[in-house]
């Protein structure tokens, strides 16, 4: 499969570099949390408060799943939690190139700041950002493709670094 994947923490960018790179590259972009919440007519908070995390993981995998199928070479962006859940892994691999976007605690939490998230408490953020990243970060190590560090140049030093990165690992497959 031809898809990019792009995986990382909350607050990396994952939405905002999967549509500039869809739109650069002239393919379509998919967002899997705004896919399950137009499905289910629902925001994913909602989905969250009404039937819990894990119902709310199984509409990640059988979403990721459902990629599988499309033919279309896709940019797609996953949930912060998609790559933690051993069945997604395998998704990952089979859907094509998988780019980890790095944040650094400091970045993430100050883009975080002010924004309500629903895997996320508002108390002590700073400590969950930390533990959390430190759980999470040696699985998108492991599935990635292609890492790139955002919040540490401007967005188009980002999108140039990972477009070359991606045109790179073209020419070497």
């Amino acid at each position: 499969m031809n898809h990019i994947v792009v995986i990382g923490f909350m607050g990396s960018g994952k939405t905002r570099v999967g549509k500039r790179l869809a739109q650069d590259l002239e393919m379509p972009f998919l967002d899997v949390d705004k896919k399950i919440a137009q499905n289910m007519k629902m925001s994913v908070k909602e989905l969250l408060d009404k039937f819990g995390e894990p119902f709310y993981r199984a509409l990640e995998t059988y979403t990721g799943k459902e990629m599988l199928k499309v033919k279309e070479p896709t940019v797609i962006s996953v949930s912060a939690g998609f790559p933690l859940q051993e069945q997604n892994q395998k998704y990952l691999k089979e859907l094509g190139t998988v780019i980890y976007l790095k944040g650094s605690v400091e970045t993430l939490k100050k883009r975080l700041e002010g924004k309500s998230n629903p895997f996320l408490s508002d108390e002590n953020r700073e400590e969950k950002i930390k533990k959390m990243l430190a759980q999470r970060e040696p699985v998108y190590k492991k599935m990635a493709d292609i890492q790139a560090v955002t919040g540490e140049k401007p967005f188009e030093g980002l999108i140039m670094e990972i477009e070359e990165k991606l045109e790179n690992r073209i020419k070497n497959s």
